[in-house]
């Protein structure tokens, strides 16, 4: 028996389908995930089934006033809540008969629908909720019974649990429910203690409780101490005639329930402390044996095997979530026959998601619970075993998000999110993950929020950045043309290269997800042939000296090469070469493998956020059109300032010191980033900077036309390449003896 469907209406976040969408949740028959932001409705979800089965741990479960779903000021008066339940045994179908759901397939289904009703607190009375629980499709069939309610019970660890005080003795100790359940316990109720003859070790728990209380009763310092209270104090307290006698006992009451309740249960210390002393384990590993512990009831027992568990990451180190997630998914394999247990977990932790199979996740977003099983999405099936195998916990972290680009490189991942910060649409502030998917994950990826079939869209917004992949004429100096095959934009027609983009959009487009493909080459590529050339020249410059060194430069390296690349530059400028041939001689060090681009973008990041090249709307419209698409669509534009408010703000302040990421013993650039945008920059080592330039190659005269550059992006606005100059400005350099450049 395994519960199939979850549906509820008015309950908490989940509306009646007009204000706010319902619960209709299908799940599998063993593991289920729910992953999302915070208040998404994962809780809401467990607490639903908590309040219609109930709990092994007899906890009592009411509805409050805060349940009813509000809407503005409107709360509702009513709400339901109804469970399916599938494929019980025979025997469970016989405990139950007469509450039972024929199906039209012509099989059995249990379905308990909960109704309750809020009513206002009144002149003479209290606010009150009323509830009934009845089987059947709406609550068609008999009130529910006793034989029920025992069967369905789900067994809940919640989020925030005390795992070692649950497992410690005491009257209803959650311990003594697991033991008293088990199926090995039956008989173990029986006193087989023999008083005649009180050697002999009886072999049930009650038998045995009984030889150790008479064995203890008869050694001599029990007995003096009984003595002395009986003799000596308690009979000064009874009248003529009366006798009043004590007796000391380790259970008052020689029954099954009073004995249990006396068991703990603990790890061992470690190996290098003796087994019976007292040690104290952590929280972590404490949390890993209660839920062992609970499993071992749900594998045995004949009820609804079902847990419940919020959080399992708490106190869990990445490591050992892996192992506690190994344990759930091998429980709830469907390997496991009559013994299989359903799970039913929430959590936020991207390292417990990726050992994952996607199959098994539900995606909860603002009240609506979006299974990502096969058929649910338009992932195919080779891509959810792709997935299965390459998604890890920093890719993972997507389905927590409210906003995901997905990117093919690190130089991406590392440079847009500062460009990002410094245009006024941090990704942080927005919610955005950024997913380095790597060169040939993109459209395995790109599918995994798109569903399949009817029903409303997974409302994250989604944005799939590629290359267009076609090589400026302009760069034929240093790509090679190849043996066979297109490569250069005089290869194509303007038809050919805005079918070529097109069909990468279709490829993996659908519902809140686009695909923003570069509008001439590469990012870098774009970048520089927009209003970030300057940027792009100093960057790829400093890694192009970084390169050189191994990665190991001084401070005066750095100071001399960033120093040089200014003056430099300002030549280059003044070359007269047009747009292409500029962008190319720019972008010619990474195509030929002189820099890397990680660290080019990782310098370029830093130099953006010194914002002195531009800031908010200004540096956003130097942006090529495929990146304002790109931020436009998983951002808010910032609020307009004043203009003496953006003249104020617009001043760059001088430089304070860059965290020095370099080698030991080298010097950091001293670049001041802007407020707030050193956390957009990636963790990648930041190089020193170079003192010699890179060579500046013959560039063919030969450009592709304006009206080709407008056919390679149609549906990015206007398709046309920026060509909106930054105002030139200057950046500081502090030396060690604080020297300024």
């Amino acid at each position: 028996m395994y519960l199939k469907y979850i549906r509820a209406k008015n309950y908490r976040a989940f509306g009646d389908g007009t204000s706010a969408p319902t619960l209709d949740w299908e799940l599998n028959p063993g593991l289920n995930i729910l992953v999302g932001e915070n208040d998404a409705g994962k809780t809401g979800i467990v607490d639903s089934i908590r309040q219609i089965l109930l709990t092994t741990s007899y906890e009592p479960m009411r509805l409050f006033e805060q349940d009813f779903h509000i809407n503005g000021i409107e709360r509702a008066h009513t709400l339901t809540i109804e469970a399916t339940l599938c494929e019980l045994s025979p025997d469970q179908e016989a405990s139950v008969l007469e509450w039972l759901t024929l199906e039209k397939d012509g099989t059995c289904s249990l379905i308990l629908h909960l109704e309750a009703r809020y009513h206002a607190p009144q002149a003479t009375k209290r606010a009150r909720v009323e509830t009934i629980i009845r089987t059947g499709a709406n609550g068609t069939g008999p009130e529910v019974g006793y034989a029920v309610r025992e069967l369905v019970r789900a067994t809940y660890l919640k989020p925030l649990r005390d795992a070692e005080a649950e497992l410690r003795p005491g009257r209803q100790s959650r311990l003594s429910q697991i033991l008293g359940a088990h199926n090995d316990i039956a008989g173990q109720e029986v006193n087989d203690f023999d008083k005649v003859s009180p050697k002999n070790i009886p072999e049930r728990l009650v038998g045995l409780m009984a030889f150790a209380q008479h064995h203890l009763g008869e050694h001599e310092v029990v007995k003096g101490v009984e003595k002395d209270i009986n003799d000596n104090f308690l009979s000064q307290f009874a009248f003529a005639g009366d006798a009043l006698q004590s007796r000391i006992r380790i259970a008052p009451d020689l029954a099954l329930t009073p004995i249990l309740e006396k068991f703990e249960l603990s790890l061992l210390p470690g190996t290098h402390i003796h087994s019976d002393a007292r040690c104290a384990r952590g929280l972590g590993y404490n949390n890993a044996l209660f839920m062992a512990t609970e499993l071992v009831l749900l594998r045995d027992g004949e009820e609804l095997g079902l847990l419940l568990v919020e959080e399992p990451e708490a106190h869990l180190h990445p490591q050992l979530q892996e192992r506690v997630m190994d344990l759930l998914k091998d429980h709830s394999d469907e390997s496991q026959a009559g013994k299989r247990v359903q799970v039913i977990l929430t959590t936020h932790s991207p390292s417990l998601v990726s050992t994952a199979r996607i199959e098994d996740l539900t995606l909860v977003h603002k009240a609506q619970a979006f299974p990502l099983a096969v058929g649910k999405t338009k992932l195919k099936r080779t891509d959810y075993s792709f997935l299965r195998r390459f998604i890890d916990a920093t890719k993972a972290n997507l389905f927590f998000a409210r906003g995901v680009m997905m990117v093919e490189g690190p130089a991406e991942a590392i440079l847009l999110p500062a460009i990002a910060e410094m245009c006024g649409r941090s990704f942080s502030k927005h919610g955005v993950s950024m997913v380095n998917v790597g060169h040939t994950g993109l459209y395995h990826y790109a599918r995994i929020l798109q569903r399949e079939g009817s029903g409303s869209d997974i409302p994250v917004p989604v944005v799939c950045l590629t290359d267009r992949d076609i090589v400026p004429d302009a760069a034929k100096s240093y790509v090679p043309k190849p043996a066979k095959g297109k490569r250069f934009d005089s290869d194509y027609s303007a038809t050919e290269i805005i079918t070529l983009v097109q069909n990468k959009k279709d490829r993996a487009e659908g519902g809140k997800t686009i695909v923003c493909v570069s509008d001439r080459w590469t990012l870098e590529y774009d970048l520089a042939l927009g209003g970030c050339a300057e940027l792009m020249y100093l960057a790829i410059t400093l890694a192009v000296k970084a390169n050189s060194r191994d990665e190991r430069l001084d401070e005066q390296d750095e100071v001399d090469t960033l120093a040089a690349a200014k003056v430099s530059w300002a030549t280059l400028k003044a070359a007269g070469h047009s747009q292409d041939e500029l962008a190319s001689i720019i972008y010619r060090p990474l195509k030929v493998k002189e820099a890397s681009k990680a660290i080019a973008a990782q310098y370029a990041a830093h130099l953006v956020c010194t914002g002195a090249y531009g800031e908010g709307d200004v540096l956003f419209k130097s942006l090529p059109p495929y990146l304002q698409t790109a931020l436009a669509h998983l951002t808010i534009a910032p609020t307009t300032k004043s203009a003496t408010a953006s003249a104020a703000a617009g001043a760059v302040a001088a430089p304070a010191v860059m965290p020095n990421h370099a080698v030991p013993g080298a010097a950091a650039v001293a670049v001041s980033p802007a407020p707030g945008c050193m956390g957009a920059v990636a963790a990648v080592p930041l190089q020193p900077l170079a003192s010699t330039l890179p060579a500046i190659p013959a560039v063919p005269s030969t450009v592709p036309s304006t009206s080709m550059v407008s056919a390679t992006a149609p549906a990015q606005t206007g398709g046309a390449q920026s060509t909106t100059a930054m105002p030139s400005s200057t950046v500081t350099v502090t030396g060690v003896g604080g020297a300024s450049l």
